[in-house]
């Protein structure tokens, strides 16, 4: 996953670790940056998060991403900023294909001392809180697996984050086709808060608090097209969106031990008066469903985490992680599914541009993998190996 820790680096930073400075003059700086990583899955892992790859086939993905950041000094309390990332084309169909995409977009203000405000395509404010166990590459944190990502276009920002104090708020603007739970929506608007509190120096390092709260509104215009695929019926309009996460963290993940635990409950509300019916292979047909019918998935749940990384560059992290999964329509229950899984990840960080790792989930008394298929994973054991070249 690995997310949310990307994008508290990225602002904490006025430029990432590796990236390469090609202009640093009269106060005005431009870094590049990106990475190629490719990663070979098991059949049960390529069916849940190996892009391109076939369901239960083994195999090899490759992937890549490039950025770059400027800033540039305004005066003796403000400097501004730049950041845009692209998910570069990657030759598979499946995945990116011979596209590039705008992973994140942003020009910002930094106010010293006052905290830095952002706007553009980003996280919103309560995304922060979910760090904490955002370690792994791709398993573990499956409880915010599908939130963890969502970058949204009309986001505007602001961070404070100073002598232990950390508070975030944002606000967003319409956007059609826009990420929310992992999925494109046609977003009316919604903000977001959070905030935290961290101690320095405690036994082993940092500990910190946070927690946070995030409401998106979906379009008005209920009236959509509901899509079909082989899981099950996918509504294309949603009518609001709500997160609550807190979390700790204790230690870090890059020297030493560290701990981390989240909270996290997720609701989405879906309501239809008609919608049309479309297969994707005969024509659609329009469908009336009763008026105002309402749809419910609530998503809530925790995650552990524990590691060690060694001043020789190789850390070990495992977890638990519990999702419950309920689907509601109206006043009645239809379905649910309650996920465990345990997470391992040990990763070799050669030097700063380059690691290698190697992961696996196992699956800890799950409903069926019938049943599960409501949040679209799998439950049976994941293996994954990876290589990757960052600059």
């Amino acid at each position: 996953m690995k997310k949310s820790l990307l994008a508290l680096a990225i602002i904490a930073a006025s430029t990432t670790a590796t990236a390469a400075t090609v202009y640093d003059k009269d106060g005005t700086s431009l870094a590049v940056g990106g990475r190629v990583q490719a990663v070979v899955y098991n059949g049960k892992a390529a069916s849940d998060v190996g892009d391109g790859i076939a369901d239960h086939d083994a195999g090899l993905v490759n992937s890549a991403r490039l950025n770059i950041e400027g800033n540039t000094k305004i005066n003796d309390y403000v400097s501004a900023f730049a950041f845009s990332e692209w998910d570069m084309a990657d030759g598979n169909k499946s995945a990116n294909g011979d596209h590039i995409s705008t992973r994140e977009q942003y020009v910002g203000a930094d106010l010293g001392d006052f905290g830095k405000l952002l706007v553009g395509k980003t996280y919103d404010a309560a995304n922060e809180v979910l760090a904490a166990t955002d370690v792994f590459e791709d398993f573990g944190a499956r409880q915010q697996g599908s939130i963890n990502g969502d970058r949204r276009t009309g986001m505007f920002r602001y961070v404070y984050d100073n002598n232990g104090f950390f508070g975030s708020v944002s606000y967003e603007t319409a956007a059609d086709e826009t990420t929310v739970q992992g999925e494109d929506y046609d977003v009316e608007g919604g903000f977001a808060l959070s905030a935290g509190y961290t101690i320095d120096d405690v036994v082993f390092g940092p500990l910190s608090f946070k927690a946070g709260y995030s409401y998106v509104k979906g379009q008005d215009d209920f009236t959509k097209t509901i899509k079909v695929d082989d899981d099950g019926w996918s509504l294309g309009s949603f009518d609001t969106f709500k997160i609550i996460s807190a979390s700790i963290s204790w230690g870090s993940t890059d020297n030493g031990l560290y701990i981390g635990a989240l909270y996290n409950t997720q609701r989405m509300k879906q309501r239809t008066n008609g919608f049309t019916y479309d297969d994707g292979v005969n024509e659609p047909v329009s469908v009336y469903g009763t008026s105002n019918s309402s749809f419910a998935t609530k998503v809530k749940g925790y995650e552990f985490v524990v590691g060690y990384t060694f001043e020789n560059g190789i850390g070990a992290f495992t977890g638990y992680n519990v999702s419950d999964v309920k689907l509601k329509e109206g006043s009645f229950n239809e379905d649910s599914a309650i996920y465990r899984r345990v997470p391992v990840y040990v990763n070799y960080a050669i030097n700063d541009n380059f690691n290698i790792w190697g992961e696996a989930e196992f699956d800890a008394n799950s409903t069926s993998e019938k049943d599960h298929q409501l949040q679209g994973g799998e439950t049976g054991t994941m293996l994954s190996a990876g290589a990757r070249y960052t600059f």
